[in-house]
């Protein structure tokens, strides 16, 4: 005849199933977590590589053919392909990278349509990143030239401006104001940008040349 379990024996049985369960559910959240973690991280990551090939990319075809148009230009590359200039006043007196857009592209499409010559500013604010922009001509005659603003990363949130002061490099917060007009003199223009970005607590920077390519030694 065979036995019947004691109750004792029962619950030894439930206490130990329940260990169990609740070691098993624990590394199971910590897996979550984990993933979750990963995955917001390479995220953010592939997010931040777009930005730095679309600015690469973007800054390399740029060709400044209008500087008369844009207010205040503190400096420009020796290639005038970006400067540091101003935003156009109905928005800031901050200084800033602008640079031009000379082809059609479907970011930048205005109420009339694609125009191929634009002015671009980057703007960061609380907001994120995004390119202030106007067509190089005004759209109507006899009317001022209509800003738009595309924002292009909700998660950058600062840019810092690196000099390269003969075999030294310093980094700004803002860009250095000591040239009032426009100069090709490396002290007066930024060598790269840094741009910082956060989400959920990670941070991660990338770093933009603004004279061509980086030197690989630089990388």
């Amino acid at each position: 005849m065979r036995r019947a379990f004691t109750l004792l024996e029962v619950v030894l049985a439930l206490a130990v199933s329940a260990l169990v369960m609740f070691g098993c559910a624990t590394t199971l959240f910590q897996l979550l977590e984990t993933a979750e973690r990963i995955g917001r991280g390479w995220s953010l990551r592939e997010h931040a590589d777009g930005v730095e090939r679309f600015l690469n990319s973007t800054f390399g075809r740029s060709l400044i053919l209008h500087p008369s148009r844009i207010e205040n230009i503190y400096a420009q590359n020796a290639s005038k392909t970006v400067a540091i200039a101003e935003l156009p006043e109905s928005l800031s007196t901050q200084k800033t990278v602008v640079f031009e857009v000379n082809e059609n592209h479907p970011l930048f499409l205005s109420c009339n349509g694609f125009a191929p010559e634009k002015i671009c500013w980057l703007k960061v604010g609380d907001g994120g990143m995004s390119i202030v922009w106007r067509q190089a001509n005004a759209e109507e005659k006899n009317s001022d030239a209509i800003l738009y603003e595309t924002k292009i990363s909700p998660f950058a949130k600062s840019i810092s401006y690196i000099y390269q002061d003969n075999d030294n490099w310093r980094e700004e917060d803002e860009p250095d104001d000591t040239a009032q007009t426009a100069s090709t003199d490396n002290s007066s223009m930024p060598y790269l940008i840094k741009i910082r970005f956060e989400r959920n607590g990670e941070t991660l920077e990338r770093i933009i040349p603004l004279y061509g390519n980086l030197d690989p030694n630089l990388q």
